[in-house]
């Protein structure tokens, strides 16, 4: 066998812990959710509502970060919040081996977690008819609370780009996920002149959900990052 045979054999061994993928050598990183339910308990007078569960390296690579996503719902199925449970104990990181178990917590608590309240303006046109100009658009809740208050402004300009008016419009309630769509009028009647209009996200504000509303719960897993177990 000549030494060009050896080499090609040599880069077809699997190596433990990793995966062929083209020519890289990739961690074969995988967690399973075995289990998981919603818990809802008193504490010192103050109902708490957690997600209690159990997940599983199935994988062949050491975990040396795993984290797990859950996502608290109303009754009527609004994403109230969504939480996190990381391979992380009071400040120092831990790792999953092979096989190994991990009992996971995620709270739902504005104290126990950051939270993100936040409002993403997907798009934006200008319509002019005999009726007036408006800007109508979508923005969507992009971060993991609900929105008890959003406020979007919209400023009308000319074609030589001055500013004529602008306008706001509002919205309460805007679940997590959710796709607000606005329109924006001209508040002024000489709207013949407008031209062209610009969109910002002015006020954003949120009120944690009570715990009673937490209805049910959903989990999955989230990001993973792994190491070869040598033998």
């Amino acid at each position: 066998m000549n030494k060009i045979s050896v080499l090609l054999l040599v880069s077809l061994v699997i190596l433990p812990g990793f995966i062929v993928t083209g020519c890289s050598l990739l961690p074969n990183t995988s967690l399973e959710i075995l289990q998981y339910s919603l818990e809802k308990t008193v504490v010192e007078g103050e109902l708490a509502a957690q997600i209690t569960g159990v997940a599983h390296n199935d994988g062949s690579a050491r975990l040396e970060y795993a984290e797990i996503i859950g996502d608290f719902y109303s009754q009527d199925d609004t994403l109230l919040a969504t939480g996190f449970a990381k391979t992380i104990s009071e400040g120092e990181s831990f790792t999953l081996d092979p096989g190994e178990i991990w009992e996971f917590t995620i709270s739902y608590s504005s104290l126990a977690r950051d939270v993100h309240p936040s409002l993403n303006i997907l798009n934006w046109d200008l319509e002019i008819d005999i009726l007036g100009a408006r800007i109508v658009g979508e923005a969507e809740n992009n971060g993991d609370v609900v929105l008890s208050f959003a406020e979007i402004t919209g400023t009308f300009y000319d074609a030589e780009e001055e500013e004529l008016a602008s306008g706001t419009v509002t919205t309460t309630g805007l679940g997590v996920g959710e796709i607000w769509q606005y329109t924006i009028s001209y508040p002024a009647p000489n709207f013949e002149d407008v031209d062209q209009v610009k969109v910002e996200v002015t006020n954003t504000d949120y009120e944690p959900e009570p715990t009673q509303n937490v209805d049910h719960a959903t989990v999955e897993v989230g990001a993973l990052r792994g190491s070869t177990i040598m033998p």
